[in-house]
């Protein structure tokens, strides 16, 4: 199934978040990414990332737009759009051979390392999802303690 975008401008109120994860949950639809940013206005953007057909996905814009906080539901492309996430990694303790290889790694993809306690570290990384989990599933369990994650901020590059 294809991957669906939605931007949600709406009302800055409690519940929101509820109602919109509602509407996904009675349909049977799992969302994948969830961000929820406050534009300079005071309204709330919450950004959906999730897999359905294309009618499903048509049938929750619809939805959406019912509920009387939303303001409009905008259809993203990521092809017409800007992604990016933020994962904060912190290792277990480390040997220097392993420290050296992970710090290598890290370097590698543009990310930095933030604080060094003892043998292990924590390091932050940005770019898209699939550099992301290519950085974790390399680096393993074995290496790895923690991930932290930001969820996709995704923005239109069209210039209204």
């Amino acid at each position: 199934m294809p991957t669906h975008i939605f931007s949600v401008l709406c009302e800055n109120e409690p519940g929101m978040m509820m109602r919109i994860c509602r509407s996904f949950m009675r349909r049977q639809v799992n969302i994948d990414s969830i961000t929820v940013g406050i534009e300079p206005s005071g309204l709330a953007r919450i950004i959906l990332m999730f897999n359905s057909d294309e009618r499903t996905a048509e049938f929750l814009r619809q939805v959406l737009l019912r509920l009387t906080q939303v303001i409009d539901v905008e259809k993203l492309e990521e092809k017409t759009s800007i992604v990016r996430e933020i994962a904060l990694l912190k290792t277990k303790q480390l040997s220097e051979e392993e420290r050296g290889r992970v710090l290598e790694e890290i370097e590698k993809v543009g990310g930095r390392v933030l604080q060094v306690a003892g043998k292990a570290l924590i390091a932050e990384i940005y770019g898209d999802h699939e550099r992301i989990e290519k950085l974790i599933h390399t680096l393993g369990s074995g290496v790895l303690k923690e991930v932290a994650r930001s969820g996709q901020v995704i923005i239109s590059k069209t210039m209204e």
